[in-house]
């Protein structure tokens, strides 16, 4: 039994240690923006569509099977003669106005580099979204989480059957707990 769950907190451990890792450095990018140059590459087009379409599904749609705009639709509003809306993916944004009488689109494109990337897919929650590649990610995000859960039980099984190192663990597990808790309470009571 002892091989098998110190197997399975190695494995574990090897599996999410790079999801772990990439939030870390993207959390650091946040705290720290200046540190790095993530300023995204903006470019801007006008395509001409289909006139007269009354619904930003449609024209999202037209703009994704004829253009090759890939992502999720977010933000539609009304804008006088037409309206405007987002095609969004991790690391790339297309702001869209669409002119109803013309057909005319305005494309504003927003490509973040590696970090901006990084950046956004930290922030991705949920699993049900339009966006495949983006469900794939949550789904990723959701196995983590277990597995974070499984690595810290099998990893305090495992000191436990250890005799000699548990007093430096239990030392370690104060601290960090401790550590834990008090950036919680500060983080809650600092607004």
């Amino acid at each position: 039994m002892y091989k098998f769950i110190r197997n399975t907190h190695l494995l574990i451990g090897l599996f999410a240690f790079l999801f772990l890792l990439m939030y870390g450095v993207s959390a650091v990018q946040m705290a720290h923006n200046k540190w790095f140059g993530s300023k995204p590459a903006v470019s801007e087009s006008e395509l001409a569509l289909t006139p007269r379409v009354p619904d930003a599904r449609v024209v999202a749609r037209e703009l994704m099977d004829r253009h090759g705009i890939r992502g999720e639709l977010a933000q539609v509003r009304k804008a006088g003669p037409g309206f405007s809306f987002r095609i969004v993916r991790p690391g790339t944004v297309y702001e869209i106005s669409y002119t109803a009488e013309t057909g005319a689109a305005k494309v504003k494109t927003n490509v973040a580099n590696l970090m901006g990337m990084l950046n956004r897919i930290h922030h991705i929650g949920g699993l049900w979204h339009e966006f495949t590649l983006t469900n794939v990610w949550a789904v990723f995000v959701a196995l983590i989480s277990v597995a974070l859960i499984v690595l810290s039980l099998t990893g305090i099984y495992l000191w436990f059957k250890i005799h000699t190192e548990r007093i430096i663990g239990v030392i370690l597990l104060v601290l960090s707990l401790g550590y834990s808790l008090t950036l919680i309470v500060l983080i809650r009571t600092a607004y």
